[in-house]
């Protein structure tokens, strides 16, 4: 390569990046392009199989668009029919008109009908089923399917559409069969029920599709050069074309390995092969979709079609390509045997013009050449070239200069930045420190509001309590006095000896009553303080025990009936059917029940308004359910969002902290390790449903 001028190793490289470029060519043929030539095949046979399919799609909707039209012709005869009452012979006449029209610019179908109910048309008929079939291409019409013998009431297509009529389809199809009525060709029927405005079925029309044109168009359609097609009816299993096997046509599909791939693999309008499959001895690829309308369409192509055809249009590209590199080459080679002759001389005087100095830096001189050819102006130019290099060289180093004093002034500035960041950042822990320690009171005023908040709930609930108290008491004091009077009377009238029967009779009526009276009133005494015992201790204790939780919320209301008694509202509590005996801590569930009670008898209503609170306890296998509604006000979705936020409240002008359904929150959240949701709609009320486990751990 030293001894090689520069003419000749550009004229070299040439050649080999040509061989290069061939030989990557041949690669790019046999690898890549051979795979987007597959990948080209493949959307061809796609687009050929999406066509074949929507042309099965189109012709299925054109079958039912015809049986539902002739449905509503039908309906309209015989409405007709109601009203006018023809003969037997023109209503014929009429059905014989309009099937023929039909039938006549619709050459897809094979023939139909419109079929009636016994008796329906003339109460003498039983069968009244006028229909046209197509003979070669005329239309002929028939009336001899309505007879007892064909009986075509009990014939199973019929039936069917029967059956769809009670289902309210206005369409349905037939499985694949053969018409053994008539043409004995492989044929399916789709059914349109014809219904009345009150519901009844007074008959159908149907429409007959020969399967023969649909199995002749798949035979004329090709992916490979030897394709075959395979129709198959999803529904019924039947298949309708396989001209590889004919004898299996109308008959419904084998258990072999390729007919398990095309339903395992199956999906509406997704296209799908399945590989290396063995049929007649002989190795196919098989590529299929199913069409909306239901049917399974594939074609089985020998497995080396596809491979041949991409061989053949490689092969082409190859010869193409080596053709090209062969001429491209010689064309070179003449070319630059014309054009660089001068080119040496340029060449070495550009050479010599750059010279490299001790201190590694680079001068250029300028290039004497005395010729007069195509290089003379360029030589004139690059000398031009030259002296601008030169001039900016002398500048590149005087750029240099200032650049390191302005990086020397940067390392001093960078070094002050550093100094004041490290004081910003001293100043910045400083300030989150404060943060923080005032976060952290935050937190601890905020527990001890929440602690207030109960206690408040807790004095609420003793003045309730005592108030309600205050009533039995004084009815009991009041009887007391008045068994003393009467004790008093009675030892009067004895000392006296002035005491009747008549006397001692009322006086011991008297008696029993002021008992009575004493007695059910210092009962309901001690039932409220009962009640209040057992609840304020709870609410004063987190400890867990065993409760009934039916009786234990009747206990939480009574004690809250003094401040409900103060509303005009109501409070039900509707209890579970059996008994329900939990681990819990019960001063937080009556402290949840307390502080949702009482939000809703401030909150949920207006001022001069009666409403209502429901309490519904359920239980199933591992969970609690507690569902308060109220039938208020309701909530905004803005208030609704916020509602157990702490310190949120909307009637703080009368003193409310906001804390209550927070409190709520986190009792049910941590205490009872459960879960509380609200919903409201604005103007019907509010729920909240609270969910916890049967049995809590401490």
């Amino acid at each position: 390569m030293p001894n090689l001028n520069i003419k000749t190793r550009i004229l070299l490289f040439v050649v080999v990046f040509e061989i290069l470029a061939y030989s990557s060519i041949v690669l790019f043929s046999n690898v890549y392009y051979s795979r987007a030539l597959s990948e080209v095949k493949e959307q061809e046979i796609i687009q050929t199989f999406k066509s074949s399919a929507n042309k099965i799609d189109h012709t299925i909707l054109l079958m039912e668009q015809s049986a539902y039209n002739l449905a509503q012709h039908g309906q309209s005869l015989y409405l007709q029919h109601q009203k006018v009452n023809f003969e037997k012979d023109d209503l014929k006449l009429k059905f014989s008109s309009i099937l023929k029209q039909h039938f006549t610019f619709f050459d897809l179908a094979l023939g139909g009908g419109v079929w009636f109910e016994p008796s329906v048309v003339f109460v003498d008929s039983d069968y009244f089923g006028p229909y046209v079939y197509r003979d070669n291409k005329e239309i002929k019409f028939s009336w001899d399917l309505s007879n007892a013998e064909y009986d075509y009431h009990n014939q199973e297509w019929y039936q069917l559409g029967k059956q769809a009529a009670k289902n309210l389809q206005p369409i349905i199809w037939t499985h694949p069969y053969i018409d053994e009525a008539g043409s004995l060709a492989p044929m399916m029927t789709v059914d349109a029920p014809i219904i009345l405005d009150s519901g009844d079925m007074i008959g159908m029309a149907t429409v007959d599709w020969s399967l023969s044109s649909l199995t002749a168009f798949l035979e004329t359609v090709k992916i490979t050069e030897n394709s075959s097609p395979i129709l198959i009816h999803k529904a019924s299993n039947k298949i309708i074309s396989f001209p590889l096997q004919t004898d299996l046509v109308m008959q419904t599909t084998p258990k072999e390995k390729w007919v398990s791939s095309l339903y395992n693999s199956s999906s509406v309008t997704r296209f799908n092969t399945s590989k290396n499959l063995t049929l007649n001895g002989k190795l196919y690829d098989l590529y299929f979709l199913e069409t909306t309308s239901g049917f399974i369409l594939g074609f089985f192509s020998p497995h080396k079609d596809i491979d041949k055809e991409v061989r053949a249009v490689s092969q082409v590209t190859l010869f193409g390509g080596a053709i090209i590199g062969v001429t491209f080459i010689i064309l070179i080679i003449f070319i630059m045997k014309h054009l660089f002759k001068p080119f040496d001389l340029v060449l070495s005087q550009i050479k010599g013009s750059i010279k490299h100095t001790a201190q590694d830096k680079v001068t250029v001189q300028k290039i004497v050449y005395d010729e007069q050819n195509e290089f003379t102006p360029i030589i004139t130019e690059l000398n031009a070239v030259y002296l601008q290099v030169n001039t900016h060289i002398a500048e590149i180093n005087q750029a240099n200069a200032a650049l390191q004093n302005t990086q020397n002034e940067l390392d001093k500035l960078n070094t002050e930045l550093e100094r004041k960041v490290e004081t910003r950042t001293d100043e910045l822990n400083k300030k989150t420190k404060e943060a923080l320690k005032a976060l952290s009171e935050l937190q601890a005023i905020q527990n001890k509001l929440i602690e207030q908040e109960k206690h408040a709930s807790l004095g609420r609930l003793v003045a309730g309590i005592a108030h309600e108290i205050n009533t039995p008491v004084g009815v009991s004091i009041t009887a007391s006095s008045f068994v003393d009077d009467e004790l008093k009377y009675l030892e009067s009238k004895l000392q006296s000896c002035q005491l009747s029967k008549q006397d001692l009779v009322k006086i011991i009526a008297d008696l029993k009553e002021g008992c009575f009276i004493l007695k059910s009133n210092l009962q309901r005494t001690a039932e409220l303080v009962a009640s209040f015992k057992q609840v304020s201790v709870d609410q004063s204790s987190e400890l867990l025990r065993k409760i009934e939780l039916n009786t234990y919320l009747s206990d939480v209301i009574r004690t809250l009936q003094p401040r409900i008694n103060n509303t005009s509202h109501k409070v039900s509590f509707e209890s579970h059917h059996e008994e329900i005996n939990i681990l819990c801590s019960p001063g937080a569930i009556a402290q949840v029940i307390t502080n949702i009670i009482e939000n809703a008898l401030v909150h949920a209503f207006g001022k001069h308004e009666s409403g209502e609170v429901s309490i519904l306890l359920s239980k199933s296998d591992k969970e609690i359910t507690i569902l308060i509604s109220d039938n208020g006000k309701g909530m905004t979705s803005e208030v609704l969002s916020c509602i157990f936020e702490p310190f949120f409240t909307t009637n703080r002008e009368n003193g409310g902290s906001g804390l209550g359904m927070h409190l709520v929150y986190n009792i049910v959240s941590h205490q009872l390790n459960g879960t509380i949701n609200c919903s409201s709609i604005l103007g019907k009320g509010t729920q909240f449903i609270i969910k916890f486990p049967i049995n809590l751990t401490q």
